[in-house]
């Protein structure tokens, strides 16, 4: 162990290990950078009971019954109610489409909501509320609509006036319907607004907080109660969107990160091959001092684990520091305070340290063992180069890594065929490439120096066609990124039809389809289309009742739990296509559905 040490502190000072180093530090901060991350927001998760607004929320698309307050009373709970929808807010001539939220005094019961006196001023914690006949509204509503803090709005029938500018959420979700700018009202003024009638949609909130034991118990009792339409979330069940979302955006990061890592094994590679071609001669030497095979590779072995774990120390040190820079990038998709990262994504970089250097630096130390003590007395005794088995298993090596960050067997095994066959094709024209220019009508016309480089190429060429396909490879996932993201945008573009609508009318009103035309006509706008709609449920299958219990597949359960689109009309829309039947002639009982 001693003279292990002494070597690579020789071999540093030499700057030999110089490429091998740095290479290990870019990936082990690539990825670490990531899991730092991750694990930050995974915590905040797990401890933020702000996120949901209470310990346990119940959902619902229908009032809820009162066994749900009264199971939520028998086990002591605080409670807050909540009723949410999209409706127009208006300010004189003005109007925008507003995520409305009618809120109980005492919601949230967990976390706090934050206000401001006015736009781009200082906000602070919010008191119970807002009281009656007042709203908050988020900062782009009051541009919107042109209404200052202390002005009048309309909702419905109403006239509300606007008590405070919202600045913070923490339950705000992120579904379609949430993308409209949120306004909060005091829930007694809803019934007084007129815009909860038949058919419309609305989602009902139930909130319960207090202590860990008694929301357990309170969850088994409304398990049960649950119908169609409902749901109950916890700090592991819910906000899906920001555990999707961060999911998601680790897996992407993790696999750029692992990119990085191809080129760190790439470099590694190379790097130590040229690290073995210069201590050939040192240990033949050692072999003359009697040095065994197995003493060689362990001392080499030793060296190179010892500057592994240096380089992955110094790697997970900067990917620590790299993770507060991804936190304020993604800062607007997780709005709450992050707690410090756990100990397991350095862990997860030393893994991946290790095994690069496992994987594209041992191979070729193998060669060591087979250096003969005749080699000092004659220069041509050496070693033959590596086989190529070494760099399959510096390959295979990268594969497992690659199938571990994706996190998913199909994907993984897509990325790890596509990075072998791009290696086996860059292999090809590379020794198709140094054939050519080896050939021998080459080489008569090119100057004598030339020449002997040729040679030279031409006797190692499976060797350097290998290299060569490496560092082909490394370019390669250098590029992927940014072709894949312009190859996704430009074909989102062409899907698109230039006269695609970017604006969308909702919750027309029978009584307001002439005034709408009338609008449209006077703007001299072609009149859209203007299709009845209401919501609906799937209840039987052929006389036979169906619930999601019915179903294994994860899509066909959400697809009988939910709401669906229902509309109605002579004829199919000029845009629609008839792939299978024929459509329903007027009358009959009989349904058209997407293929």
């Amino acid at each position: 162990m001693r003279l292990a040490f002494r070597m690579l502190a020789r071999d540093w000072r030499a700057g030999e290990l110089g490429v091998l180093a740095a290479a290990l530090v870019i990936a082990v901060a690539s990825v670490t950078s990531v899991g730092f991350f991750a694990d930050r927001v995974g915590r905040a998760l797990a401890r933020d009971a702000g996120i949901l607004g209470a310990d346990l929320v119940l959902v619902s698309d229908h009032p809820f019954d009162p066994a749900f307050a009264g199971a939520l009373r028998a086990e002591g709970l605080d409670q807050a109610s909540a009723v949410a929808f999209v409706s127009m807010a208006r300010s004189g001539e003005l109007a925008q489409l507003a995520g409305v939220k009618a809120v109980t005094p005492n919601y949230p019961l967990r976390g706090r909501l934050r206000i401001a006196a006015a736009p781009g001023a200082a906000d602070s914690p919010a008191p119970p509320g807002p009281p009656r006949g007042k709203v908050w509204m988020e900062e782009r509503l009051v541009s919107a609509l042109g209404a200052p803090v202390g002005g009048r709005i309309k909702l419905g029938h109403v006239e509300l006036i606007v008590d405070a500018v919202l600045t913070l959420e923490p339950e705000r979700t992120a579904s379609f319907f949430n993308v409209a700018p949120r306004l909060f009202m005091n829930a007694e003024d809803v019934e007084a607004t007129g815009l909860i009638q038949t058919g419309s949609r609305v989602s009902y909130y139930l909130y319960a907080a207090g202590a860990q034991e008694r929301i357990a118990a309170a969850e088994k009792r409304l398990k049960p109660l649950l119908g169609r339409g409902q749901r109950l979330e916890t700090l592991e069940t819910g906000r899906p969107e920001i555990r999707a979302g961060i999911e998601r955006a680790q897996r992407f990061l993790g696999l750029t990160a692992l990119l990085a890592a191809v080129l760190a094994g790439v470099a590694i590679a190379l790097a130590s091959r040229r690290f073995v071609e210069r201590h050939l001669d040192g240990c033949a030497v050692m072999r003359c001092f009697g040095a065994t095979q197995g003493r060689l590779v362990a001392v080499h072995a030793l060296e190179f684990l010892f500057l592994g774990l240096a380089a992955c120390t110094c790697g997970a040190l900067a990917g620590f520091a790299a993770q507060a820079g991804i936190g304020a990038a993604l800062g607007d998709l997780v709005r709450a305070e992050l707690p410090p990262p756990g100990p397991l994504p350095a862990v997860q970089g030393f893994l991946v340290g290790l095994v690069l250097l496992l994987g594209f630096a041992v191979p070729p130390l193998l060669r060591l063992k087979n250096v003969p003590a005749l080699r000092v007395l004659r220069r041509e005794s050496s070693p033959q180069p590596a086989a190529v088995a070494t760099y399959v298993a510096g390959f295979v090596a990268l594969a497992a890594l690659l199938v571990w960050q994706a996190g998913d067997v199909r994907m993984g095994a897509y990325v790890v065929g596509g990075f072998a066959a791009a290696l086996l094709a860059y292999f090809a024209l590379a020794w198709a490439a140094i054939r050519a220019l080896a050939s021998r009508a080459m080489a008569r016309a090119a100057p004598l120096s030339l020449r002997i480089g040729l040679a030279s190429l031409r006797r190692h060429a499976s060797g350097n066609a290998i290299q060569a396909a490496c560092l082909a490879l490394g370019l390669t996932s250098l590029l992927l990124l940014t072709f894949t993201r312009n190859d996704l945008v430009d074909a989102w573009r062409r899907s698109a039809p230039p006269d695609a609508p970017n604006r969308f009318l909702l919750g027309v009103q029978p009584d307001q389809v002439e005034q709408v035309k009338a609008f449209f006509a006077e703007k001299r706008i072609p009149v859209p289309e203007l299709d009845p709609m209401v919501r609906g449920r799937v209840v039987s299958l052929n006389g036979r009742p169906v619930s999601e219990a019915d179903y294994s597949e994860d899509r066909a359960r959400r697809l009988i739990e939910r709401e669906f689109n229902l509309s109605y009309r002579d004829s199919p829309p000029a845009h629609n296509q008839i792939s299978a039947g024929r459509w329903f002639s007027l009358g009959s009982r009989e349904i058209s559905v997407e293929e």
